[in-house]
């Protein structure tokens, strides 16, 4: 967000919520703003996911640590005590170019990558270091199963597209990456949160900024979508075949601490780098049938998803 743009946010806040209110909220992101442009001068660090085995990596897009261990109990494959390492990245487009590069070309070549992420469309559009031809192959779940009801690709289109892929093909690797926990929230409704006017649309972290939304709420409804996610990811380990599977996130997700909201993209904090990594295995025991995906179905552009997911 540009300096004009935080201005023009901040008068509408002050007059939609009053001085204090709005205020507070500008101080807010205002401040989260300055944090991330701070981390642009930090050396960056972590681990490369290619350096690690594994013959499947589920990933979760914005999954905290604390959060899978706060659902730990209601999932077999999920352990009480969760490992985690340190991300490359605060949001999934720099993870995406800093983990797919021409030094794992060897390892790209062999992987299937089935992806509601839509800034995997990068690879097809030359922005990253390999492009969409490297991989054993590349289905971009964004070009064909938003639903623009829920804002979002529903995690049923990956765990649909990936068990009928994985059952007809035998890549060396394969990367599932489901758009979920990522907002938008299931079951919070933020319709008729915006400005006056259509100079932008408030989302989430706006509103908790002004004091629309309490952390508690937000975070149940961040608990509720990853349950979501999580109930697919139980129907994958049981109906592919892999002897090594691994479940982590991209990136993180800030509920205030140090100031900061979201994933702001040079984010350089603990909740946004460190990021689960679960090993497990898959069995495919045959108790789910893949329904069909509409792969020519019309679908939001990619402007329009990442605005409903919060990138705009």
């Amino acid at each position: 967000m540009g300096f004009t743009q935080w201005l023009d946010r901040t008068r509408m806040q002050i007059r939609r919520y009053g001085y204090r209110r709005g205020t507070v909220g500008s101080a807010i992101a205002l401040r989260s703003g300055l944090m991330a442009r701070l981390g642009r001068v930090l050396p960056n660090s972590g681990e490369y996911i290619f350096d690690r085995e594994w013959d499947g990596l589920i990933v979760l897009d914005a999954c905290r640590v604390d959060a899978l261990e706060e659902v730990a109990d209601e999932y077999e494959f999920i352990p009480t005590d969760i490992s985690s390492i340190v991300s490359r990245a605060s949001m999934s487009e720099t993870w995406l170019r800093q983990n797919f590069t021409a030094d794992f070309l060897d390892e790209i070549e062999g992987t299937a990558y089935v992806s509601a992420n839509g800034h995997t469309n990068g690879f097809e559009t030359g922005e990253f270091g390999v492009s969409a031809d490297d991989f054993e192959t590349l289905e971009t779940v964004s070009e064909y199963a938003f639903d623009e009801e829920l804002g979002t690709i529903p995690p049923q289109a990956v765990t649909n597209v990936g068990i009928d892929y994985l059952r007809n093909a035998d890549p060396d690797r394969f990367i599932l990456h489901y758009m979920q926990p990522h907002t938008p929230y299931r079951g919070l409704d933020l319709e008729g949160a915006r400005g006056d006017g259509s100079l932008f649309r408030e989302n989430v972290w706006d509103l908790m900024h002004v004091g629309e939304l309490s952390r508690d709420e937000v975070w149940e409804h961040y608990l509720d979508t990853l349950r979501w996610v999580l109930d697919e990811v139980e129907i994958v380990l049981e109906n592919v075949d892999a002897e090594s599977v691994v479940i982590t996130a991209d990136h993180g997700e800030c509920f205030g601490e140090r100031w900061m909201y979201g994933h702001p993209r040079h984010g350089r904090v603990d909740a946004l780098r460190e990021v689960p990594w679960i090993e497990t295995q898959a069995t495919d025991e045959r108790t789910y049938t893949a329904e069909s995906v509409d792969k020519s179905a019309e679908t939001a552009s990619l402007e329009e998803q990442l605005e409903a997911l919060g990138y705009r």
